[in-house]
């Protein structure tokens, strides 16, 4: 199946992944002279990253979101149709600004945000818009959390899911916790509990599935939210790596070690190659095969790791391939 290119509309594509969620501006630090602070603007949004890294990898991605008529917009936009992804189905508003997140980084070049995503433009993703032909004709549809912060694009979400549900389509989710942007931990808990509900592939930080479970031990608490419709889970540890769990078995695999620059869009590159690589093998959940797929993965994040930004860190297919051979991953 090839790649769909930027706004080209195409009747007949059947996309591999349609990915739903918030796009945003990544305001990234630049090194500066002490005491000042200088920033770089990066396209993000983790369900954006994820979709640029599976265009980068080969696989035919089509977007669903909404950006303002701005600046921020357009450098988003263009991100995304440059990468391969098709942005046909996202929304440019009139009426609403482009999301921002303001990153900030420790010594070990892992982040923290502050969002400025007041009534922006994603949060108002409305379920009208929501492309329902490019669902349906879809091998996946991949969705997260953090749009259920917001009651319009929460609708939007659950409308997607519904139809992807009713097409046989897969669902993959990452709930991708973040706080601050919620009026209460509990609500951030239960939407992130809502979508693991409908996952047949799920991503979840070891850190995440504690929060959402309240359960320390990692096995007790991915069997708390196992269900029968949920196929293949990858628990990620960050530089520890990951584990990959189905009902059948249970692969560990080593962090890649790398010089960490920063770590924003990690996690969404190794969501990017775990799809890829599920997509590559047609859902083949051997031990053997879910093992290539675990290297695969953590190799994506680590090399995220070593250049700033979120869509623009994320790895070639190519350049994946030489990182892993390489360091012999």
């Amino acid at each position: 199946m090839g790649t769909a290119t930027g706004n080209e509309v195409d009747a007949q594509m059947a996309y591999d992944v349609v990915s739903l969620g918030e796009l945003l501006i990544d305001m990234v630090p630049l090194p500066a002279p002490e005491g000042e602070l200088n920033f770089a603007a990066k396209p993000g949004g983790a369900p954006g990253n994820s979709a640029v890294g599976l265009a980068k990898l080969g696989r035919s991605v089509a977007m669903l979101s909404k950006v303002g008529d701005d600046a921020f917009g357009r450098l988003l936009t263009g991100t995304i149709a440059a990468s391969g992804a098709s942005t046909e189905a996202i929304i440019v508003s009139k009426e609403h600004l482009t999301g921002v997140a303001v990153v900030t980084l420790d010594a070990e070049g892992d982040r923290d945000f502050l969002f400025y995503r007041q009534d922006c433009a994603d949060v108002n993703y409305a379920p009208d818009e929501v492309r329902a032909d490019l669902i349906g004709s879809a091998r996946i549809l991949h969705v997260n959390s953090l749009v259920m912060a917001s009651p319009v694009s929460a609708s939007a979400q659950r409308h997607a899911i519904g139809l992807a549900q009713r097409a046989g389509i897969l669902i993959s989710v990452d709930p991708n916790l973040r706080p601050l942007l919620w009026e209460s931990r509990e609500a951030m808990i239960a939407a992130a509990r809502e979508v693991v509900a409908v996952a047949n592939i799920l991503k979840i930080g070891e850190d995440e599935l504690q929060i959402i479970t309240g359960i320390a031990d990692v096995e007790a608490a991915l069997h708390s939210v196992w269900h029968e419709g949920l196929r293949v889970a990858a628990i990620t540890r960050g530089a520890a790596g990951a584990t990959i769990v189905t009902p059948a078995a249970r692969v560990s695999l080593p962090g890649v070690a790398v010089k960490v620059v920063d770590t924003t869009g990690c996690g969404d590159s190794f969501m990017a190659a775990f799809l890829t690589g599920l997509l590559d093998s047609d859902m083949d959940l051997d031990p053997g095969n879910l093992e290539a797929i675990g290297r695969f993965a953590c190799a994506a994040g680590a090399i995220t790791a070593t250049a700033p930004g979120g869509m623009d860190a994320m790895p070639t297919r190519a350049r994946l391939a030489a990182f892993m051979a390489e360091r012999a991953v």
